[in-house]
């Protein structure tokens, strides 16, 4: 494996890393994998009532299902395409290789601010958008290009309600669970 230059990456100076994406066929038949590989139990998924999504700022319709689940203080997050009418970020790897590995995330504060730093410090912004829960949360996403440097694609991520930074703590998912906001999955015998 080549040595990656990660130089850009660290003068920016992203928190911890909190997030592992890994791209589906479906989560149904997945579940029982990543549950018994992963050491998870439970898995979560929120209750997303309206999403706009931008492929290199074009908007586009796509439907994901998406799950999560945490080991330790790492949330994996396990996603899977419903509904795609035209390209996005997925669809490389979907094309090479099926499923997988996606991306690693990193949850920040001021989303604005640190996509402005990445774009300047020449990283190329793919994917970006919002989803909002019933419960009003909001998540902010948006993903760069850093395989070339790093060997992956990079997703800065931020969780508001009400204007608030709340983060993606397994604390604040179990919170969302009992304010209705999130459902329990059910993980499906293998």
């Amino acid at each position: 494996m080549a040595i990656m230059n990660t130089d850009a990456l660290n003068a920016l100076n992203l928190p911890s890393m909190r997030q592992l994406g890994i791209i589906v066929k479906s989560i149904d038949a997945s579940l029982p994998f990543y549950s018994k590989v992963l050491n998870i139990n439970p898995w979560y998924k929120a209750k997303v009532f309206e999403t706009e999504i931008f492929y290199k700022d074009k908007l586009i319709d796509l439907e994901l299902d998406i799950v999560i689940g945490y080991s330790g203080s790492l949330q994996f997050e396990l996603i899977e395409i419903v509904k795609e009418t035209e390209e996005h970020i997925y669809s490389d790897l979907v094309a090479k290789q099926g499923e997988g590995l996606h991306h690693i995330g990193f949850t920040v504060s001021n989303i604005e601010k640190r996509i402005e730093s990445l774009e300047k410090a020449g990283f190329n912004k793919l994917q970006y958008g919002t989803l909002k829960t019933q419960g009003m949360a909001l998540t902010q996403f948006a993903y760069f290009d850093t395989i070339e440097q790093c060997g992956y694609i990079t997703e800065l991520i931020q969780v508001t309600l009400l204007g608030i930074n709340m983060g993606m703590s397994h604390f604040m998912v179990k919170l969302g669970k009992l304010l209705g906001d999130v459902d329990l999955v059910s993980i499906p015998q293998s």
